[in-house]
C-alpha cells in the first residue's frame, strides 16, 4: 500500500473513534501519519540504500511482528500516553496484511530472508520498478489505493479541509476542525 493510503485510512479511523468512541481527543494527526508510515519510513531508505540490491525486498525489519511487538512493549512500559500512535504503526501491517508475507513477517524465524517482491524474470533495477511491477500484475491494488484516495477525500469534506483557514489550523495545530453534529 502507497503512504498516503496508509494515513488517509489510519486518520478517517481515528476521527470516527474519536466522535464514536471519545478516545484520543489530543491526538496530533500530523504524528499519527509518521506512525502510520512509521515502517515504511524505516525500511525504504534502508532499501534503497542497501537491502534491496542485496535481498530484492523493501519490505524489511520494521515490517516484522518481531517490531510491531517490540514497539508495543516499548510504548507500554515507557510511554502509556503514547498508544494512539502506536496504533497507527501496528494498523500499518494490517493495512500491509504482512501475515501473507510470512518470509518478511515471521522474521528471523523463518530464516534471514524476506518476501522477494519478483521471483522470476529480469532482477528489479529500482524500488520504483517493484511497485510498477507489483501494481501492473495485481490488480486489486487498485481498489486499496482508491479506497485510500476515497477515504482521504471523505476526510477533507468531513472537516472541512477545503476551506483555507481550516487546512491551516490543521497543518498547525495537528487537529482537525470540529465535527458538527446534525439531529
Amino acid at each position: 500500500m502507497l503512504p498516503q493510503s496508509h494515513v488517509a485510512y489510519t486518520w478517517c479511523a481515528l476521527s470516527l473513534a474519536q466522535e464514536h468512541l471519545d478516545v484520543a481527543p489530543d491526538a496530533d494527526y500530523r504524528l499519527v501519519a509518521l506512525a502510520a508510515m512509521g515502517p515504511d519510513l524505516v525500511d525504504k531508505p534502508l532499501a534503497w540504500a542497501y537491502f534491496y540490491r542485496r535481498y530484492r525486498a523493501a519490505v524489511l525489519f520494521a515490517h516484522t511482528l518481531l517490531a510491531h511487538v517490540a514497539v508495543l512493549l516499548l510504548t507500554a512500559q515507557r510511554f502509556p500516553q503514547a498508544w494512539i500512535y502506536t496504533l497507527a504503526f501496528v494498523g500499518h501491517a494490517v493495512l500491509d496484511r504482512l501475515w501473507f508475507f510470512p518470509d518478511t513477517f515471521y522474521w528471523p524465524l523463518r530464516g534471514w530472508r524476506f518476501h522477494v517482491w519478483r521471483k522470476q524474470g529480469s532482477e528489479q533495477a529500482a524500488i520504483s520498478q517493484a511497485y510498477w511491477h507489483a501494481f501492473t500484475r495485481r490488480p486489486e491494488l487498485w481498489i486499496w489505493e482508491l479506497g485510500g484516495l476515497l477515504a482521504l477525500a471523505w476526510f477533507i469534506w468531513r472537516h472541512q479541509l477545503y476551506r483555507p483557514s481550516h487546512l491551516l489550523r490543521f497543518l498547525l495545530t495537528g487537529r482537525p476542525p470540529a465535527v458538527n453534529r446534525r439531529g
